[in-house]
């Protein structure tokens, strides 16, 4: 804005200031006052101001909301299915309660999951239990702009899947065990993805060993360390197979857990050669003797090379050849009551007593596969063999037979690896974690399949 001098103005003459809106009177008094308006009115050009920015506003309280899936009253809900909590707002717990379940034998226990990184949804990670009630029960978190705190239960029901997906399993729990025991799982139906269910299973030593999973078929899988477990160790077995779809439509109902501990370390050793057994414990010699082993003549007539384990045994065993292709007519049917029958294969050989070969033991193989010995030393080594324990049969001519149980440790390492349906992992080698952490159900059935 210019200001000009104008000609012959008095010293009461008004000008009007374009822009100022009103009059002003030119004297001492109007110079003064026409100074301060040039002041501002240049800085008002210059720039250097404008409108004040308006202050913000509060939002509104927020009453908090939850929404929780399966919906309440809910039955036959899918095992596959997820439990899953929402809310408008933080939530400040979440807990999901399972009642025990007498058609699938499984006691109560709990639901575990996880919070989102703003903790306004839950979801379960863990997976249902066939036929069972659950209960759920959300509460909101206390937060600045939320109108108190909500709280919201949920009840609803699973149902039971047409091809139940369960697991059994040696040793049981709470057994104490030989040191070649391996952990062995039999699934109740085939499934067509190993990896899905290898996922799911977890065994954790203590102390840590080397060890690893390998597969014998689409319904059995086996895990056993590198060497002879120690002494002493414990072991701890999961099978979180809730809610899994092992494929050929068969669906995890439950999971599982144990623990066994494994025994005094028992070796014995079998020399078809000298026709002798030692037996040994923790290292030290406990007992030799006699035996006889298989004549041959035949494969089948040979007693199986190799290290063993104990499968089992009982005081009393009906031995029928016709079961192993040897019918009545043949001349060397046999059908006789065994007793003290400690069984090291599923093929069926055994270490037991032979009152009627006594003559020969310590002398000669006259037996039809089996280890004979005196009904004396048969007894002793029926009370003293634990599930587990290493037979160690030596110079047979028969090499064993991998197909069947009892010959795991004949198993080269690198070719019971490859049996595994995902990578031997670092973990796994170590022998602490096995496959990836239990499925969150902290309190899985011990009872049977």
């Amino acid at each position: 804005m210019v200001f000009s001098a104008m000609p012959r103005i008095s010293a009461t003459a008004r000008a009007r200031i374009p822009g100022a809106g009103r009059s002003v009177t030119r004297g001492r008094a109007g110079v003064a006052l026409l100074a301060g308006l040039l002041a501002v009115v240049l800085a008002a050009c210059g720039g250097g101001g404008g409108a004040p920015e308006p202050s913000p506003t509060t939002p509104p309280p927020v009453a908090p909301q939850i929404t929780i899936t399966p919906a309440d009253g809910t039955g036959g809900v899918a095992v596959t299915e997820k439990v899953v909590v929402t809310s408008n707002v933080p939530l400040e717990s979440v807990t999901v309660n399972r009642g025990a379940s007498e058609s699938q034998q499984t006691p109560a226990g709990t639901l575990l999951g996880e919070f989102s990184p703003d903790r306004r949804t839950w979801t379960s990670t863990g997976g249902l239990f066939a036929d069972s009630q659950y209960q759920v029960q959300a509460v909101t978190a206390a937060a600045e702009g939320v109108i108190g705190t909500a709280t919201a239960a949920s009840t609803f029901a699973t149902g039971i899947p047409e091809k139940s997906f369960k697991v059994s399993w040696e040793p049981v729990d709470g057994q104490v065990v030989g040191v070649g025991t391996p952990v062995t799982l039999t699934f109740s139906g085939p499934t067509t993805d190993r990896a899905a269910v290898q996922g799911r299973l977890v065994i954790r030593t203590e102390p840590a060993i080397e060890g690893a999973w390998s597969w014998a078929s689409d319904r059995v899988v086996r895990w056993r360390p590198k060497e002879y477990w120690p002494s002493g160790t414990k072991v701890h077995v999961e099978a979180n197979l809730a809610g899994l779809e092992a494929g050929n439509g068969f669906v995890g109902v439950k999971d599982r857990v144990m623990d066994f501990t494994i025994g005094p370390k028992q070796i014995s050793y079998v020399d078809l050669q000298t026709h002798t057994m030692e037996v040994y414990q923790n290292d030290q010699l406990v007992r030799q003797m006699p035996i006889s082993g298989g004549k041959g003549g035949k494969p089948s007539f040979l007693t199986m090379e190799g290290p063993h384990n104990v499968l089992g045994k009982a005081d009393l065993v009906i031995m029928d050849s016709a079961t192993v292709g040897i019918p009545k007519g043949d001349p060397e049917y046999y059908y006789e009551e065994v007793q003290w029958a400690v069984q090291y294969t599923s093929g069926g050989q055994y270490v037991h007593s032979a009152p009627w070969s006594v003559a020969s033991q310590g002398r000669a193989n006259v037996s039809h596969g089996c280890v004979n010995a005196s009904p004396a030393d048969a007894e002793w080594f029926y009370n003293f063999s634990q599930f587990g324990d290493i037979i160690d049969i030596r110079n047979s001519g028969r090499p064993p037979d991998l197909s069947q149980l009892g010959n795991d440790w004949s198993i080269p390492w690198s070719d019971w690896v490859a049996g595994s349906a995902l990578p031997v992992t670092a973990a796994a080698d170590a022998g602490s974690i096995a496959a990836p952490p239990a499925q969150g159900d902290t309190s899985a059935d011990r009872p049977g399949a």
